[in-house]
């Protein structure tokens, strides 16, 4: 009798431990299961994905860069709050620095080749300490002498590249700089993966045509050949926008491909690879009377579609 009662206790007690540690054990693996999901998820070193696209947004910018750019110095904090403009224009109309500087406080040189514009820009910063104002050529052959020149630091925060012509030229250029990130205007009508850079002639300027900096694709190339990669084309398909590679992965940016990332531009036509189109032949080689007139200068349009 007491030993039927004492095993019908230890049945008890054993079936009481269960009906406790059971639900404690499953929760355990659906825990451990959903930590493994997260992993596989999100690499070790991987962060979710930033929307740049969401945080466009312009004060003084042509398609919501000022809003990009924000955000990303969110993700990497400057640390000189230090930029180069390359052709700034007026320094205000559709300008990718005036935000910063105005608004953050940046310091900075800023350049123009246009005669009237580079005026505008030196007038705009004209007893403003903080920012340097130059009007003149910017050449891929002496760009590092006009930045050593101006005591800008090697690790600045932000180069822009704006010029409308031999704007892969002047970043190929650049050596002993490394900016923690590029703004770099692009050629948008050339669809991915279609290289084209314009050939390079220190005259070059844009003429209204299709015929100035180079496509996306050949942007992307020279970036990863710098140490650069490419996290973001605005909606306007105006800039592209790089960062150094060991800040990549704080983007979250799964796929940066040309072909990904391209965003093409509502005023240009779009380029395919192998197409034959108004001045050019599909060689790259111009059509007879294919040139850009630059006053005393006549510039012959030259598309460069393989590597450099």
């Amino acid at each position: 009798m007491t030993d039927l009662r004492s095993g019908r206790t230890r049945r008890l007690t054993t079936i009481s431990v269960e009906a406790t540690v059971w639900p404690v054990l499953r929760f355990l693996l659906y825990a451990l299961l959903a930590l493994l999901g997260i992993v596989l998820l999100f690499p070790m070193g991987a962060q979710p994905a930033v929307e740049l696209a969401t945080s466009e947004r312009s004060l003084f910018s042509p398609g919501g860069e000022d809003g990009v750019l924000e955000k990303i110095f969110e993700i990497v904090p400057p640390r000189h709050r230090f930029l180069v403009d390359l052709g700034a224009g007026d320094g205000e109309t559709g300008s990718c620095s005036r935000n910063l500087i105005l608004g953050r406080g940046w310091r900075g040189l800023v350049m123009e080749p246009d005669a009237a514009l580079g005026q505008a820009l030196l007038a705009r910063y004209s007893g403003d300490e903080t920012v340097t104002a130059l009007q003149g050529l910017v050449d891929p052959g002496d760009v590092e002498i006009v930045l050593e020149g101006n005591r800008v630091p090697h690790d600045l925060d932000l180069l822009i590249i704006g010029l409308e012509a031999n704007d892969w030229y002047v970043w190929r250029s650049i050596h002993d700089f490394e900016p923690s990130v590029v703004l770099i205007q692009y050629n948008a009508a050339f669809v991915p993966p279609q290289k084209m850079v314009i050939d390079y002639h220190p005259f070059n300027r844009w003429d209204g045509s299709l015929y100035f900096g180079a496509s996306i694709q050949s942007l992307a190339d020279l970036g990863e050949r710098t140490g650069y990669k490419l996290i973001y084309a605005d909606s306007a398909g105006r800039n592209l926008f790089f960062v150094q590679q060991d800040s990549f992965h704080r983007f979250g940016v799964a796929d940066n491909s040309p072909l990904a990332l391209y965003r093409g531009s509502k005023s240009l036509p779009l380029i395919l690879p192998g197409l034959v189109w108004d001045h050019v032949d599909v060689d790259g080689r111009p059509r007879k009377n294919a040139e850009q007139v630059v006053p005393a200068v006549r510039i012959p349009r030259t598309y460069v579609f393989d590597d450099l």
